[in-house]
């Protein structure tokens, strides 16, 4: 099977408007978290707040990783711009996104190339600030009266979050609508739709748009995945199910950390048949050779990770590459900071590549930017790119207690905590990223960066 190269790179991460921004932020080893605003959900986030873990209705983590000071001009798209302006962030986030790509892959404005490109979006089907706002009154009138009469109290009424503009009813269309609007815009071809694989979406995405390029169906495809579900929602979400530490720290790879940081944000590539990239002389940032994905079924529970089932997802990637494990020169781990699913991964990783006598360097920028969910992916794809291309490993922060064992593959020797250069002087370079959702879905990718296609990553 065909390799797929990577022509074009776009991101818009907590405060990275761009792949080049992100790369001098973690080279910088800057920490791009901070608490939440009035600004991010409407409402003074001390009225929900309470440190006390596990009560209704509250949430006892302020921390996050946010979009902020970004600009939007909706003249640049070919989109009415009324309707533009009337659109979630989930539209304008991914039109931008999807234009950066494009561009940054040499493409854009060659309308022949761009009629045989398609677009998949992984997105998290999870409500959207505006989708709230549009949603709300109806759920409001349905139980408003249901509740007054329970509480035998007449008057009573929900709170209602005044809207900041009013929405479109495009806005309850975020599980697919996206995609269409990034083909509309850019005038791509007819195969464009949005995936929820939860946390593996990003390379769930590629894996379905490198079918429809291998297959001939397309002859350039934008892959990626977006995360922009409301704030507040996320918080309650996350504070429900106690995704976040209670004792504060979240520090992946860590034996101290003990939960996640949620963050949003979008990262795309722009994929080509390798051997079409070649013959055109595009800019191969790197190359696809494995992608291995599966699913745990039935496992204990929506949030236990299953080392059996990770461990699949890693022998599918490098059967497909026709790889061994020790052939990886880095390891960009999934590292939420969860002790259940960081240990687990760790127990993976252990197995699998233990069993093949390989040791590679490892890490994860979620210690830099928090966990984007189903974008996460992405973050540590660009991360990997950049990397390949300036020959050296940023540092992994914050990690003072490494969660393996000394002897281990993610050992205190093996992870990475200052600025690294590549560890070998081989022609090819090879990094290996998982990404781990919800309910099983795993994912594993291997990318390649060889000598002859070394070129200037901008």
């Amino acid at each position: 099977m065909e390799k797929i190269a990577i022509i074009g790179i776009s991101c818009l991460f907590p405060d990275a408007n761009n792949p080049e921004q992100f790369w001098q932020n973690i080279t910088n080893q800057k920490n791009s978290t901070s608490e939440v605003t009035l600004a991010e959900i409407g409402v003074d986030p001390t009225i929900f707040y309470d440190s006390a873990k596990g009560k209704p209705e509250k949430i006892y983590f302020l921390q996050g990783g946010f979009i902020r000071n970004f600009k939007f001009d909706p003249s640049e798209y070919n989109l009415p711009p009324t309707l533009v302006n009337s659109l979630d962030n989930t539209f304008k986030w991914s039109l931008y996104a999807a234009k950066q790509a494009v561009q940054h892959s040499g493409y854009l404005g060659n309308q022949k190339a761009l009629a045989k490109c398609g677009v998949i979006l992984g997105t998290l089907s999870l409500p959207t600030k505006l989708s709230n706002q549009l949603l709300s009154p109806i759920y409001r009138r349905t139980i408003d009266g249901a509740i007054a009469q329970l509480l035998q109290d007449q008057d009573f009424h929900l709170a209602a979050i005044p809207p900041t503009t009013k929405p479109s009813a495009y806005n309850a269309m975020i599980s697919g609508l996206p995609a269409a609007l990034i083909a509309q815009s850019l005038s791509l071809s007819g195969t464009h739709f949005c995936i929820d694989a939860a946390c593996s979406s990003a390379f769930y995405s590629i894996k379905l748009a490198s079918h429809y390029l291998q297959t001939g169906k397309a002859d350039l495809m934008l892959a990626g995945a977006i995360s922009c579900s409301d704030p507040l929602f996320l918080r309650m979400l996350f504070s429900g199910i106690q995704g976040y530490p209670e004792n504060g720290i979240s520090r992946p790879l860590d034996k101290a950390s003990r939960g996640l940081v949620t963050s949003e944000g979008i990262g795309m590539v722009v994929l080509k048949r390798y051997s079409d990239a070649v013959r055109d002389g595009d800019n191969i940032l790197a190359t696809v050779c494995g992608n291995g994905l599966s699913n745990d079924g039935r496992g204990k529970h929506l949030l236990s990770p299953n080392a059996k089932g990770q461990i699949l997802a890693y022998e599918r990637a490098y059967q497909e590459a026709q790889l061994s494990p020790k052939d990886i020169d880095y390891l960009e781990c999934h590292a939420t900071g969860t002790l259940l699913g960081d240990t687990t991964e760790c127990n993976s990783v252990e197995s699998f590549f233990k069993e093949h006598q390989a040791s590679p360097l490892v890490g994860s920028a979620k210690s830099n930017v928090g966990h984007l969910l189903v974008g996460a992916g992405m973050v540590g794809l660009t991360k990997a790119i950049y990397s390949l291309n300036h020959g050296v490993i940023p540092p992994t922060i914050n990690v003072d207690e490494p969660i393996g064992a000394e002897n281990s593959v993610i050992s205190p020797k093996n992870i990475v905590k200052t600025t690294t250069p590549w560890p070998n002087n081989n022609s090819t370079k090879r990094v290996a990223l998982s990404a781990f959702g919800f309910g099983g879905t795993n994912s594993h990718i291997i990318l390649e960066k060889t000598a002859k296609d070394a070129k200037d990553t901008k």
